[in-house]
């Protein structure tokens, strides 16, 4: 009898499972998700009159004071109405000092992807806005302005590679004629909200229709010229042409890392380890923005200010944003890390940045490029020796005398290592700034720079307290305009010992 044993097709070998393998992973590359949701608000009331008691800072009377609610922070901008109607504040017009509330939120969402092996892809959004809300209780009406900033993660990338242009064409940008092609559109929009709206009261036409021979939209305004920005050097929607971008318009930034290469047979040959980078990042900030102190509301968001050149009634929006900044870059769009079998690691990285501002006080748009590419070289030579001539020494003693030889000591050796670190970079940068002036859709070049740099680091250690290293840095600047600046080149040398007491 003869016995055969035949081995099975282990799973890994069969299609449909490296199938299934690879449709789990995607379902399950979601490796980690934090959310985080933080508001904190403060609310400052000068004017106080009643005593603060020992129990929760509460005074008792008919009713407590400040009250409750008010120690246990769940009141907000209503709670001035209750202590005007109970009393409890000095209204003096005399002493003018508002009442402030702050309010602050923070949103930060952070997701971690891993849908193939050795490839991590880390997701970040955040919204960040700050409120201050100044109300002058002692005056009817409540006279309330407002300041505050935001900042919110975006996703941008329109004519990031278009670069600056050149002198010769005047260093046009095709994003930026888009930019100005939408003013007109939507101040006309912003007109047609107007239309069914009567003007309010404290104007001349106060109870009349809106017409807009008494004052139009000022195209040049925030109001226009924001939700074009937005619209077009973002991925964001300007919907109804709002100023202040919602939770809901957050766009994530990235950061992708794959180490799988060597692993791979056409590289793992050449290379113990080989990672490569790329990272995006972007927000849309508005640094600080404030409340027109002569705005009417009329409807809702909309409302009317006071022309003080022409006394003209302008539809206008009650806050007075003067700029806003879109900062986005790959840090790096590409970069590669190299380790050789000898240890000798080398990288490579693309670098490229741009920040732009618009001014609604000046009408510019400033455009700030940076461009960075950079080669490394960097090598340890563990325990390395300087050549040395051994002397020759005459052995007078006969051989049978060998076994008389003390033997050395080995607490003579040295207990370090003499190392030896070699590091060589090539930076190349290319950066400017140009102005870009909306009304006369023109374009100037303000300053910028050309720049190589060659850097070599040697350290050497000499023995476990002495380090001996020799630098070598040369960089190169050319300037872009070279009506302000001259082509400068700077070379450092040397050779420095350090001395240190602490090993």
């Amino acid at each position: 009898m003869k016995l055969t044993v035949t081995p099975k097709q282990p799973l890994d070998e069969k299609g449909w499972y490296k199938t299934a393998q690879c449709v789990a992973r995607v379902l399950m590359m979601v490796r980690n998700v934090n959310i985080s949701y933080r508001q904190q608000q403060a609310i400052a009331l000068p004017g106080f009159m009643p005593m603060i008691g020992k129990a929760f800072g509460q005074h008792r009377g008919t009713l407590l004071a400040p009250g409750l609610d008010f120690a246990f922070a769940t009141t907000g901008e209503s709670y001035i109405e209750k202590a005007r109607n109970n009393n409890w504040l000095l209204l003096n017009d005399s002493v003018p000092t508002p009442a402030v509330i702050n309010n602050s939120e923070d949103v930060q969402i952070r997701m971690t992807l891993e849908p193939i092996k050795d490839l991590k892809i880390d997701l970040n959004a955040a919204r960040q806005q700050n409120k201050s809300k100044s109300i002058q209780y002692m005056y009817p009406g409540n006279p309330t302005t407002q300041t505050g900033n935001l900042t919110i993660t975006t996703i941008g990338l329109k004519g990031i590679f278009q670069g600056i242009g050149s002198p010769t064409n005047g260093y046009q940008s095709n994003t930026f004629l888009q930019f100005c092609d939408k003013i007109n559109k939507i101040q006309q929009q912003i007109e047609k909200q107007y239309t069914n709206t009567t003007y309010p009261q404290g104007t001349p036409y106060a109870g009349t229709p809106f017409n807009p021979a008494n004052g139009t939209v000022n195209k040049y305004s925030a109001d226009v010229l924001i939700p074009a920005f937005i619209t077009t050097y973002t991925n964001m929607s300007a919907k109804n042409n709002k100023l202040f971008p919602k939770l809901k318009q957050l766009l994530p930034n990235w950061n992708i890392r794959y180490s799988g290469l060597s692993r791979l047979t056409p590289f793992n040959n050449l290379f113990k380890a080989v990672n490569i980078n790329h990272a995006y990042r972007a927000t849309y900030a508005i640094g600080s923005y404030s409340t027109y102190s002569n705005w009417m509301q009329t409807e809702g968001e909309l409302g009317f200010i006071i022309d003080p050149t022409n006394n003209n009634v302008i539809p206008s929006s009650m806050y007075n944003i003067p700029i806003v900044t879109i900062t986005e870059a790959f840090a790096p769009f590409i970069g590669i890390d190299v380790t050789l079998h000898n240890n000798m690691t080398c990288k490579a990285e693309y670098k490229t940045s741009r920040n732009i501002s618009l001014s609604t006080t000046s009408i510019q748009i400033n455009e700030a490029y940076t461009n960075d590419y950079v080669i490394g070289m960097a090598y340890k030579i563990n325990n390395f020796k300087f050549k040395r001539t051994p002397k020759k020494i005459k052995n007078t003693s006969s051989s049978n005398n060998s076994s008389t030889r003390q033997p050395v000591n080995s607490s003579t050796k040295n207990t370090f290592n003499n190392d030896l670190n070699l590091r060589l970079d090539v930076a190349f940068r290319k950066q400017a700034n140009i102005t870009r002036d909306i009304a006369s859709l023109t374009s100037t070049a303000s300053s910028g720079n050309t720049s190589l740099r060659i850097s070599f680091l040697a350290d050497y250690t000499l023995s476990k307290l002495l380090t001996m290293s020799f630098y070598f840095d040369r960089q190169t600047n050319t300037p872009l305009l070279s009506a302000n600046a001259y082509p400068t080149t700077t070379t450092d040398f040397g050779l420095s010992l350090k001395f240190s007491l602490t090993r």
